[in-house]
């Protein structure tokens, strides 16, 4: 579980950190989906913790998603201090 200190970080460096991370992330749900089918599943997990590839895959490009925003806002932010718009 990541500690709520990590969770707030709204900084350029951070937030690219975590796009990087999730395009990881992505990359492994498409390269298993591609694999073995969108449909399928991984067979070491219990039943509950089994999800379809389609659904993580899914879950990964959310998660991506939401990264680049923060990003992008981080970034957006950054360039209007460096030009003093926000005075």
């Amino acid at each position: 579980m990541t500690e709520e200190r990590y969770l707030r970080r709204d900084d350029v460096a951070f937030c690219l950190a975590h796009v990087v991370e999730e395009c990881g992330e992505v990359l492994a749900a498409a390269g298993k989906s591609q694999r073995w089918g969108l449909d399928s599943f991984n067979p070491t997990l219990l039943a509950h913790q089994q999800e379809s590839n389609r659904k993580w895959l899914m879950r990964e490009i959310h998660d991506l998603r939401q990264a680049l925003d923060r990003l992008e806002t981080a970034m957006t932010a950054e360039l209007i201090h460096r030009v003093g718009l926000d005075k």
